[in-house]
């Protein structure tokens, strides 16, 4: 287990826990991948010791020689809202939605997942910030954070701004609200795009100078590195199944491909990720009264979107929510949830949008289904062939039960005659 310790008004305060294992899943050069995950929950620049104010690590080193290691932020900190992946929605009104939200995504990403190259009418157009949260709280995030980042071309204008959307399957949009895998943009603070392992295709020409990958913070059940190495070797690229088997898988935009969704938010929302996934368990108290305490103070205060997105910022479209839409609900208003995905908070009266209430089982049953046609397919096994042999077993599974059936019936007239 790797510790970080945070040094939080001059006392050294354990903040992350993790496993080996993970830290080396997850980077190639462990020390830049720590520090680029303490900037990004801490929103502070700073350098990993292995003592208390001590000189900084060798980040080129492949090697973790301790199992404790110290932040020091050069700058004051502005920490993450680790509620801020909990897509809460506090009115039981019908919420209006702008409506050419989706259309933007596609046009810039192309009518298939950017990650499983899914087809789009099995997708959602994502907000990457949940959209309950509103413009004010991404507006927040943005002023506060931009600092650090270049001015961008383009400012955010709000919630439903494309910047803040991404075209994704169903499943991968559920895993990425629940913060189980979170978008990782290369270069930025700390990390090239070789500090990293990631997937994706053979770019022809120049490289792009930015990628987007979708890292699994969460070992997934269906983590298969031998499976994903064949593939690999076969030089056979299927994002799928490269999703499907754990690995780091870079994001496609087939469409325009501008403008991308920024650092800025990536970075953000990666930071919500892996504090909650990684957070220290030791002085437990010490490290969430510190986020906690935070975000009582800076982002509690925030409105939540209003009912008919009737805000100060943009007026309210006369659209009623779309059916297509993945926020639609249409039993809206007919109960209520105490949910409170993280615990420390006490829970009030919420309502999730569907997509968060998935069950993980059917999800990846669906997913691995999705997967052995895949890889049928890449045998030459046509979709006809895997129809026919799914018919023929359930055939033999009647077949057998059948059969069974009948030796109990067999079984119980002897032993009537035998009883009589």
């Amino acid at each position: 287990m790797v510790d970080i310790y945070l040094n939080v008004h001059g006392s050294q305060v354990p903040f992350l826990s993790i496993p080996d294992s993970d830290v080396r899943r997850l980077s190639i050069h462990p020390f830049k991948w720590l520090r680029y995950v303490m900037f990004c929950i801490c929103g502070a620049r700073g350098d990993l010791s292995a003592t208390p104010d001590g000189t900084p690590v060798d980040y080129d080193s492949t090697s973790l020689a301790d199992i404790i290691y110290y932040y020091g932020p050069s700058e004051n900190c502005i920490f993450v809202d680790y509620e801020g992946l909990n897509d809460r929605i506090t009115t039981t009104s019908r919420t209006a939605r702008r409506s050419n939200f989706r259309e933007e995504v596609i046009q810039r990403d192309g009518f298939f997942c950017v990650i499983t190259q899914q087809s789009g009418e099995h997708c959602d157009a994502a907000h990457l910030i949940p959209w309950s949260k509103g413009d004010k709280y991404i507006d927040r995030v943005v002023r506060d954070r931009s600092p650090f980042y270049p001015p961008s071309l383009r400012l955010i204008t709000g919630i439903d701004d494309v910047l803040n959307g991404v075209l994704l399957g169903k499943n991968v949009h559920s895993m990425l609200a629940s913060g189980e895998v979170a978008f990782l943009k290369t270069p930025n603070y700390g990390l090239e795009p070789t500090d990293i392992p990631r997937v994706g295709p053979v770019h022809q020409g120049l490289a792009p100078r930015d990628y987007i990958t979708l890292q699994p913070l969460k070992k997934p059940g269906t983590d298969n590195p031998v499976m994903l190495a064949d593939l690999i070797d076969r030089g056979v690229f299927v994002p799928f199944a490269a999703f499907i088997y754990g690995a780091h898988v870079d994001a496609q935009f087939q469409g325009t491909g501008i403008p991308l969704p920024p650092a800025i938010i990536l970075d953000y929302l990666y930071g919500i990720a892996a504090y909650n996934c990684l957070r220290s368990r030791q002085g437990d108290g010490d490290v969430h009264s510190v986020m906690k305490s935070y975000r009582r103070e800076h982002y509690a205060d925030i409105p939540p979107r209003s009912p008919l997105g009737n805000n100060d910022d943009n007026p309210p479209s006369k659209e009623e929510d779309d059916p297509s839409d993945p926020d639609y609900d249409p039993n809206h208003g007919s109960s209520q949830e105490q949910v409170d995905a993280h615990g420390p908070d006490p829970p009030t009266s919420l309502q999730r949008r569907p997509y968060t209430s998935i069950r993980r089982g059917g999800v990846m049953a669906t997913a691995m289904d999705e997967l052995n046609s895949v890889l049928m397919s890449l045998q030459g096994i046509t979709p006809q062939e895997v129809a026919n042999r799914r018919e023929k077993r359930m055939e033999e599974e009647l077949r057998a039960q059948e059969a069974s059936r009948s030796k109990v019936m067999e079984w119980m007239k002897i032993g009537a005659v035998g009883g009589s």
